[in-house]
């Protein structure tokens, strides 16, 4: 019997090669969406699942305001230093605790004798116990000792061979500049590690125990804060741990506070409160400080691929049903030599499974294709064939498979096998085709999912179209960020440099932004703004634009002590008229008093997801601190490649072992654009690729209904009906069908773009144009598919559907 069956199905197969094509060719479509898709989401979540010991290890996370992007208090993975140690004192479930530091900056430069520095991101300063807590696989060295000295450097295989040309460098030197003017230290190394099998959330490429980490000062400033991870003698129980936790830090900080003579209520107020727990390190990818998690980012790129696969199994199953004529007595005779109900429906489910399989090999091929493209597009490293986790893949596929094939071929089959064998042998098939709404309601859903696509096209490039040509509150042309502090002799020289109109530095800059909020006072008002501290030439570099007042000006000697200028949110925020006013910031018992002397308009640093904060904008000679790395400078013109070959070869000059990194604030500003983008893109493509399916499908009902009213066109052209006429008839229908799509479509598109449109604090009305170009594309595309269609059953011979008759 499965001999006969498969012979059958072949047959089949290759007699309708249109429709098998078609079929096949759709559903691989949309599985190859599916498994990019399950690819993306397998490599996210197996963040951190390379060694069974992960499970014991745990991030730490302070609540605070320090490093925050909106100035509130948030869960941040920096802690004071003083965390690790108050860790391992207090908490005797943990074996091992250890600190890292942030890596701020772009990364280190090595070097290797007298080789050229190179920059490898990602390098951290870690204690000694830093491998004890996790379990890396040392190539080379050992991993309980490697650390366990002072200027010792640990490197990923991949660096070795970068830096040395082969991975046995044990006992090595490298020279490791931190910063520009860094003279460097020579380090060995003592270990090199295997890259883990899968990703990791804490990224790095080289650890070196400088020994300040085994330091726990008693001061407080931004060098002292670090990331803290614990190894636990078991897996713990989080929500218990974390209760134990907040109350040894609580007793910390009071400890804390009365050491540094700071009122701890002072301090927690307006809303502001201690906090300390710790995260299971594989929960760490998924769960970021601030900001959506990786889930949340891809729900529209789901929703987007299982729409897409649910309109191909549509597809499937409209074309399906529209070949049942064809198959019609086959299933008579069948019935009349004793085939049973049951027997039909295996067999047509079995015609489906083969389709499925061949659409699942022919999908496989097609990510092979696209994975380049898709790795290119998203910064990825995914692989089909090398994937770690090639096996949970296979067996996802084969859920997929069975899910597709019950999907797509069980209604087709018991439409099939449900004939009444007298009826369909007679050349009767009315009894045989019920289910005539259920297909007109897959037709509708198609459409409805292929209209909301283009609706939200429309919406999307409008709102790219917006933020692309937004008034950003500074002029981004012509203007480039070096990645570094002002030092005035290097400041000096580039000053010279013809083409260069100014030269200067800011904690805030679209691509690297440092906020510090500041409590001020104002008319016996407390409010919380946003600092940012820039050297004299910053805002007219940046070409912001000034609403009331002045610029600072070196004309004016007190701007470089208590003169501030205001952005328009800060403005706002303190009232009207408030050029020429004084506020006081209070530090503990002292009261500096500052003179707002300018309002200059908001100017974009960050996405435009959320609002410009209230900022307010002081001089200081090296404007700001030494973690700014915003060095700008503005051009005179366009045309400024020789300048910036002047200015590459006087940093050179001036730092030769440490090279130079800058971007260009279009470039950031496009960095800034790029997920609005990718996602706009993606919806384009499912767009087109839906609205194809959707086109097949009704290709195929049309078809269907042609094939059943063929006896009634006939008689209606004997009657005297025009070719015309009937062509309108046919097409009334299906108009009905794509116009009641529409209807169902508006409200489901709004709904789905205006929450997309409420995720950015700058946004357009809702625009109305897309829902009325997706009604006239979808209602135009839809009558020309059926007109094709129904036109060759309006001009066949009447004589040849009735002569049996």
């Amino acid at each position: 019997m499965f001999k006969l069956n498969l012979k059958i199905a072949l047959r089949n197969l290759f007699k309708n090669k249109v429709y098998t094509a078609i079929n096949i060719g759709g559903l691989a479509i949309g599985l190859t969406a599916f498994v990019l898709l399950l690819l993306f989401v397998n490599h996210e979540a197996n963040y951190d699942k390379w060694n069974p010991e992960l499970d014991k290890v745990y991030q730490i996370r302070e609540r605070h305001d320090f490093f925050t992007p909106d100035n509130k208090q948030n869960w941040q993975e920096v802690n004071e230093s003083r965390i690790g140690a108050l860790l391992q004192q207090q908490i005797p479930q943990f074996k091992y605790v250890t600190k890292v530091d942030n890596s701020w900056g772009d990364g280190f430069a090595l070097k290797v004798d007298h080789s050229d520095p190179i920059i490898v991101p990602n390098v951290n300063d870690a204690d000694s116990l830093f491998f004890k807590v996790f379990p890396y696989h040392f190539i080379y060295g050992d991993r309980m000792t490697a650390l366990s000295r002072p200027n010792a450097i640990v490197i990923k295989q991949s660096i070795a061979q970068r830096l040395f040309g082969t991975d046995k460098v044990l006992g090595k030197q490298v020279r490791v500049m931190m910063w520009r003017s860094d003279k460097g230290r020579l380090m060995t190394v003592t270990g090199v590690v295997a890259e883990p099998e899968t990703a990791q959330s804490h990224e790095f490429n080289a650890i070196i125990h400088s020994g300040d980490r085994e330091k726990d000062p008693e001061h407080v400033d931004n060098s002292n804060y670090c990331k803290v991870y614990a190894l636990a003698h078991e897996v713990l129980d989080t929500l218990a741990m974390n209760k134990t936790l907040h109350q040894v830090y609580v007793d910390f900080k009071k400890a804390s506070f009365v050491k540094r003579k700071i009122n701890y209520n002072d301090y927690y107020k307006n809303g502001k409160t201690p906090g300390l727990k710790a995260v299971q390190l594989k929960m760490v990818h998924s769960s970021p400080s601030y900001g959506s998690n990786w889930l949340t980012q891809i729900k529209p790129i789901i929703a987007l691929c299982v729409f897409l696969l649910l309109i191909s199994i549509i597809n499937f199953v409209n074309l399906a049903t529209a070949q049942s004529v064809q198959r019609a007595k086959e299933v008579g005779v069948k019935k009349v030599l004793g085939a049973y109900k049951k027997q039909l429906v295996l067999q047509f489910m079995f015609e489906a499974a083969i389709q499925s399989i061949i659409a699942v090999f022919m999908a496989t091929i097609l990510v092979e294709m696209f994975l380049p493209a898709f790795n290119h597009h998203f910064g990825l490293e995914l692989s089909f064939w090398y994937n770690k986790q090639l096996s949970t893949m296979v067996w996802q596929l084969l859920g997929l498979l069975l899910l597709i094939t019950l999907l797509s071929g069980l209604y087709p089959a018991l439409v099939l096998s449900r004939y009444n064998p007298v009826s369909v042998l007679k050349g009767n098939y009315e009894t045989g085709f019920r289910g005539i709404a259920l297909r007109n309601g897959l037709v509708v859903l198609q459409f409805v999912i292929a209209v909301t696509f283009i609706i939200g096209i429309g919406i999307m490039y409008q709102q790219t179209n917006y933020l692309r040509h937004k008034d950003l509150g500074y002029d981004k042309s012509r203007l480039m960020n070096i990645r570094s502090n002002y030092e005035e002799s290097f400041v000096q020289r580039i000053k010279r440099i013809p083409g260069v109109k100014y030269v200067a530095t800011t904690t805030q800059v679209m691509g690297n932004t440092f906020n510090v909020p500041e409590e001020i006072v104002y008319d016996h008002q407390e409010f919380n703004v946003n600092t940012v501290t820039v050297t004299m030439e910053t805002l007219p570099a940046l070409g912001v634009r000034v609403l009331k007042g002045r610029m600072f000006s070196p004309a004016y000697k007190q701007d470089t002590v208590n003169t501030v200028i205001l952005n328009q949110a800060a403005a706002n925020l303190l009232g009207k008229n408030v050029v020429g006013k004084m506020y006081d910031v209070r530090d503990g018992k002292k009261k500096y008093t500052f003179q707002i002397v300018g309002i200059i308009k908001d100017y974009h640093n960050e996405g435009f997801e959320k609002a410009v904060l209230p900022t307010v904008y002081k001089v200081t000679r090296l404007g700001g601190t030494s973690s700014t790395n915003n060095l700008l400078v503005r051009f005179e013109h366009d045309k400024n490649a020789t300048a910036v070959k002047a200015i590459e070869a006087a940093w050179k000059k001036s730092y030769p072992d440490f090279p130079i990194k800058y971007a260009f604030a279009e470039e950031s500003f496009e960095k800034e654009m790029q997920s609005t983008n990718r996602l706009m893109q993606m919806v384009l493509l499912f767009s087109a690729i839906s609205i194809v399916l959707s086109l097949l499908g009704l290709f195929a009902l049309s078809a269907f209904v042609a094939k059943r009213r063929t006896k009634e066109i006939a008689i209606r052209k004997i009657l005297g009906a025009s070719d015309l006429q009937i062509v309108n008839m046919l097409n009334r229908s299906f108009l009905i069908l794509v116009l009641a799509a529409n209807l169902i479509s508006w409200p489901i598109a709004y709904i789905f773009t205006n929450n997309w449109l409420a995720g950015f604090a700058y946004r357009i009305n809702m625009p109305i144009w897309p829902f009325v170009i997706a009604t006239i594309i979808s209602v135009g595309i839809a009558l020309l598919t059926v007109s094709l269609q129904t036109r060759k059953a309006a001009v066949n011979n009447p004589v040849d559907a009735l002569k049996y008759e």
